[in-house]
């Protein structure tokens, strides 16, 4: 893959990753920490706006200005940066649900439980993505996998949780915590995505070594 088309490929990954973390942070934390988690939050979504900014811009000149650019690579390039810019419009419904709840009744802790180890768990996923476009492992697909196979079981125990609990939750915090729950399901999807993608463009960059 082309110098410029990698950089703003794994720059995309990084902030989503971060991105995410801020977001988690502002629908999980309490106290101190929690009061910075949503400003923190907006300015990573921004920074990720901006990402996907650059790659879209560095994908357009590269068809343009660089032809000689392997097509797998251009490929691989607009995949990701579509992938974070899904990403980034789930944070921010993430974002909008975390900045809705103070003042709203509280949602149970086995309930909040489930969504912040969901969103701890997509926070991790999208980290490996980063770290796959950059060195990645023999076991990164496996451990990938299995984490979207947790982020799956848990969005099952959630729904068993609102479903099926005896104990009765606010409709506005079901629905909450149900999209949230969607939402985080949707990130793993997103992150084992560009975690392939990415394995793909190192190994792309150590074949022409």
């Amino acid at each position: 893959m082309s110098s410029g088309l990698s950089g703003h490929l794994t720059e995309v990954i990084e902030r989503s990753h971060i991105a995410l973390e801020h977001v988690t942070r502002a629908l999980c934390d309490s106290g101190p920490s929690a009061a910075s988690a949503l400003p923190d939050a907006d300015k990573a979504l921004y920074a990720l706006r901006q990402a996907v900014e650059d790659q879209a811009l560095a994908i357009a000149e590269t068809r343009v200005v660089s032809p000689a650019v392997p097509v797998r690579a251009i490929i691989v390039a607009a995949q990701v940066n579509a992938d974070a810019e899904c990403v980034e419009g789930l944070a921010r419904r993430l974002a909008e649900i975390a900045g809705s709840r103070p003042g709203r009744p509280a949602v149970p802790g086995d309930v909040q439980a489930v969504v912040c180890r969901m969103g701890r768990l997509c926070t991790d996923m999208m980290a490996t993505a980063g770290s796959a476009g950059r060195s990645p492992r023999a076991d990164t697909e496996a451990r990938i996998e299995a984490a979207d196979a947790e982020v799956r079981r848990l969005r099952q125990r959630l729904c068993r949780l609102l479903l099926h609990d005896p104990a009765p939750v606010d409709v506005d915090a079901a629905l909450d915590t149900s999209l949230a729950c969607r939402y985080y399901a949707r990130c793993a999807e997103l992150a084992v995505s560009m975690t392939r993608h990415a394995i793909l463009a190192a190994d792309s960059g150590q074949t022409r070594q």
